[in-house]
């Protein structure tokens, strides 16, 4: 028997929905954000105002086998679907998902879009190659069959993401010619440099700022405020090496920015024991990989992202690090950035099913 109920706060659904994860994901995989979930569920999150939030648990003879959550915007007419976790058990996801495509269509929503974990801010899309390699720092992680699973209940994908993984940084051309554009900017009278930890709570508003204006075209995008989105990314300020942080500025205004985060795994998404806190600061100073995790310039700054890629590339090369190129919107220009260096792709997608 198969049953699809309703999650609440303080209820055996919600520690059922908050346990699954641990009972998919080993130790070095899990990447659950457990606090969230909470908050969440319990409509306290910092953005839960901005949506209507539901969780669901699908049980099959009384055993956990699937969980997702239901996010509804009132000025969208999709609903996002995102927190999904399950089991390879196709006859319990096509209930969970008919379910799901009745509730959306009783709050007259056309289609659902997921995964997204309620925000753009938050998490989404689905990873769908490279499920058995070393997961990075904020990267989406499931299981190999949950393409197969949204495939089989008719959601198409709509748009793709790859992340890119650079091998060890030599002098060459590419960086020849970083160099080139770098020295170019400076001599305009562009300022680049690494703010200092202390400082961080001063230019992040201008990064937030620029950031928003970027990326608010990119799909499932949502405007959120800058002490939200201070909020929400708290832990970056300790989790950086801010000399692997690098903001331009040209006449006084905050014109681009590359912000590379050290690979902690999921180290940063889990209670860490006194060698993991170890650990996190040794890498933090010293990682073996760096994500390149935001790129963004303002429009009529042309060639400014390899002006501010060269310095962080020097660093990279000085310590012999290697560096992924994450999660970017397939199409893109940093998509085929120093393809010499590339060594090998993941992929992601996100998805939609019209109702």
């Amino acid at each position: 028997m198969i049953e699809i109920r309703p999650v609440k706060a303080g209820s055996q659904e919600e520690k059922d929905f908050l346990s699954l994860p641990s009972l998919l994901y080993s130790k070095s995989d899990i990447m659950q954000n457990l606090e969230e979930e909470q908050q969440q569920i319990a409509g306290c999150h910092v953005l839960s105002h901005y949506y209507q939030f539901q969780a669901y648990v699908a049980y099959q003879d009384k055993k956990i086998q699937a969980r997702c959550a239901l996010v509804y915007y009132p000025h969208l007419n999709e609903a996002y679907l995102g927190y999904f976790e399950a089991y390879d058990n196709q006859a319990v996801i096509s209930q969970l998902f008919t379910k799901m495509k009745h509730q959306a269509q009783n709050k007259s929503k056309i289609a659902l879009i997921g995964p997204i974990n309620a925000s753009f801010w938050l998490g989404y899309r689905m990873k769908t190659s490279g499920f058995h390699e070393a997961i990075f720092s904020g990267e989406p992680h499931n299981p190999s069959y949950y393409p197969k699973l949204w495939q089989e209940a008719g959601f198409v994908v709509t748009d793709c993401y790859l992340s890119n993984f650079y091998s060890q940084v030599e002098q060459g051309q590419q960086q020849k010619k970083m160099e080139k554009r770098y020295r170019e900017f400076l001599k305009k009278g562009y300022c680049i440099f690494s703010p200092k930890r202390k400082e961080w709570e001063h230019y992040a508003p201008q990064v937030f700022q620029l950031l928003s204006q970027l990326y608010q075209d990119f799909p499932t995008y949502q405007a959120i405020s800058s002490p939200e989105f201070s909020h929400i990314f708290s832990s970056l300020k300790t989790a950086l090496d801010f000399s692997m942080v690098k903001l331009a500025f040209y006449q006084e205004e905050l014109v681009g920015f590359l912000i590379s985060l050290p690979d902690y795994g999921n180290r940063i998404y889990k209670k860490m024991s006194l060698l993991d806190i170890v650990t996190f600061f040794k890498e933090r100073y010293r990682a073996k990989r760096y994500i390149l995790l935001y790129l963004g310039v303002k429009p009529g700054h042309l060639g400014l992202g390899s002006a501010l890629s060269f310095p962080i590339y020097q660093a990279v090369q000085k310590r012999r690090a290697l560096t992924i190129g994450a999660l970017i919107h397939q199409g893109k220009v940093t998509q085929g950035y120093a393809p010499e260096l590339q060594e090998k792709r993941r992929s992601y997608a996100l998805y939609r099913l019209d109702l």
